[in-house]
């Protein structure tokens, strides 16, 4: 079979998925899924086999988009003709339009029987008694699906080219951004929440590592080689779904990027339980074709950025950083949350709930009046609200103030720690810096809002 087309397009490389008919009608290869109960055939844990047989994890790689997409096609994908992969550097690529789609279009389908799953990890090498136990006792029970994901796609790179799903590891990313692989003295240089959430991840990722140690058919040099465990958890993290508490990657569906400000198409599943992604709206030439990867990256790019290496720049909104909060049933009820304490990037507004938060706490020495103000929160009473409100608007608005002050002040400390550090021990804190200074750049636009308002406060 002919390799699919590259071409250039608006300085990105293009690989489209059809030529005259607007899907591929290939017969379905099916891929052998039979339990493995013995030893595998591990030649990429061979150092001698491996540079020859197996994905090669060096960050500045090939990726093979051409074969994943002649694989893809092999295995009954089927994409509408307008479907291409783009990349602006050769190394980041993503779902865009090569034509213009028209909304309710199918523009990809992939057979269930092409997914990688945590189910199916769990069918295939049976129930993991020791490393569930040691998952359960450091993370909860709701990180096994990740485990077993995890340990499906170590095991199909351990196969190299036996693999039926060789030619998809090929195609992936080797270098990430993401908190997991960030160093230790990465996390020095984030704000409170960014460091918590990379570090999140990196736990994660250990945890996965420890548990790997009590699974028998893993070989001993794959445990230990901490580059390879670290790519493979990156690969699940960035690329799965969660779907119905399981987690799911389904290939080439995994080439939609994120869209904050709005997304152009949506996965869904047919009755047989295979992925079918239609557009949502028409969708122009040349545009990306996202999807949402949920509501909580709505609002919360450091959130974004620490499980997925990216700043989400069309976010209009990011959490407002008070992470000092001692949090209540009350609290929570009037808005203390990640999704609803936001800030708004482009104009400097406060949502309603940051303010509501902060007079909770002013009233915390009056009782009754903190109960009666908890109370028109909960019951709509916009009127006794606005009179609290207005009433003890000088000290919520110095308090917010002060909030913003000390942070501006912690961003530049920040910088100041980053810019200390050596580059070629820590090659991801540029990104780190762009994070703090989005950051930065919502702050100033609150600051502007704030600053007057507290100065006009002050004069009565």
């Amino acid at each position: 079979m002919a390799p699919r087309p590259s071409i250039l397009y608006g300085g990105l490389f293009l690989c489209f998925a059809g030529t005259s008919s607007a899907f591929h009608n290939p017969p379905p290869t099916p891929i052998n899924l039979s339990p493995i109960r013995h030893p595998i055939n591990r030649r990429c844990s061979n150092t001698a086999l491996r540079n020859d047989y197996c994905v090669d994890l060096s960050e500045d790689a090939n990726r093979d988009i051409n074969s994943m997409h002649e694989w893809a096609y092999n295995y009954g994908v089927q994409q509408h003709e307008g479907f291409a992969l783009t990349s602006w550097d050769g190394y980041d690529f993503f779902a865009m339009a090569g034509t213009d789609i028209p909304a309710e279009t199918c523009v990809l389908y992939v057979p269930a029987n092409l997914y990688l799953t945590s189910y199916g990890s769990l069918e295939e090498f049976g129930k993991l008694e020791e490393a569930e136990k040691l998952i359960g006792s450091l993370a909860g029970a709701d990180e096994f699906p990740l485990f077993y994901l995890f340990l499906k796609v170590l095991v199909e790179y351990e196969r190299g080219q036996d693999s039926p799903w060789f030619s998809w590891l090929n195609s992936l990313p080797r270098l990430f951004n993401n908190g997991a692989a960030m160093t230790p003295s990465c996390y020095d240089c984030l704000p409170p929440l960014g460091a918590k959430l990379s570090m999140a991840e990196r736990i994660k990722h250990v945890n996965c590592r420890q548990a790997l140690k009590l699974v028998d058919f893993v070989s001993e040099e794959t445990k230990k080689n901490e580059e390879l465990t670290k790519w493979v958890y990156n690969v699940v993290a960035t690329r799965s779904l969660d779907v119905g508490g399981e987690k799911i990657i389904i290939p080439m569906a995994d080439m939609f990027n994120h869209g904050s400000d709005g997304h152009e198409v949506e996965i869904s599943y047919d009755e047989e339980g295979s992925c079918v992604v239609y557009t949502n709206a028409d969708v122009p030439a040349g545009s990306p074709l996202r999807i949402s990867y949920g509501d909580y990256y709505l609002t919360n790019p450091s959130a974004t950025f620490a499980k997925y290496g990216f700043i989400d720049e069309t976010c209009p909104s990011t959490f407002c950083k008070m992470m000092d909060i001692i949090p209540s049933t009350e609290l929570r009820d009037i808005g203390l949350s990640f999704s609803r304490m936001l800030f708004y990037k482009d104009t400097g507004e406060v949502s309603e709930e940051v303010y509501d938060v902060l007079l909770y706490q002013i009233l915390s020495n009056n009782r009754q009046a903190q109960t009666e103000f908890y109370n028109a929160c909960m019951n709509g009473d916009a009127a006794t609200k606005s009179a609290y409100h207005q009433q003890y608007l000088g000290e919520t608005m110095g308090k917010l103030k002060k909030h913003v002050d000390e942070f501006l002040i912690d961003l530049d400390q920040l910088s100041e720690k980053a810019a200390r550090k050596d580059l070629a021990q820590h090659p991801r804190l540029p990104l780190i810096m762009a994070h703090n200074e989005f950051v930065r750049q919502t702050f100033l636009r609150v600051k502007e809002k704030v600053d007057p308002i507290v100065a006009q406060a002050a004069a009565y």
